[in-house]
């Protein structure tokens, strides 16, 4: 025979009612990791850009000093041909300008693509987390 026939009705319900709870504890633990697994993934995500875009301008920065010391010696080396010292600078400057523009807007596009989070474990993860809670409900 069953058990639970013999059971009486309150302590039944009882057993149910502690299994209820167990199992909303249960998912709200699930619930709260997930959570946290995907804030990790975020902040090794922005971690990882912060670091990016640090060494993007310390490259940056070196390669406008070296920018520069060229600018001065084609300035200088331009001097038999175009006399004007001013034309010359303005030259140098709108060259310098486009190059400038190029250089930030490549690694902005590559620091834009960086700094999406890859949020595909924690995904996979609280897929099959209710995929297990659907079969242990069912079985």
């Amino acid at each position: 025979m069953n058990t639970r026939q013999q059971a009486p009705n309150g302590e039944s319900q009882a057993k149910v009612g502690d299994l209820l709870h167990r199992i909303t504890d249960d998912v709200k633990t699930i619930a709260k990791n997930e959570v946290e697994l995907a804030r990790i993934e975020i902040e090794n995500t922005a971690k990882s850009a912060a670091a990016d875009a640090a060494v993007i301008l310390l490259g940056g920065i070196v390669a406008l000093i070296g920018l520069g010391l060229l600018c001065v010696v084609v300035v200088v080396a331009l001097a038999p041909v175009i006399p004007q010292l001013w034309l010359r600078l303005l030259i140098m400057a709108v060259v310098y300008l486009a190059l400038g523009g190029t250089v930030a807007g490549v690694f902005a596009k590559k620091l834009q693509k960086d700094i999406k989070p890859n949020l595909d474990l924690p995904a996979r993860e609280a897929q099959q987390t209710v995929a297990a809670i659907k079969d242990g409900l069912s079985a």
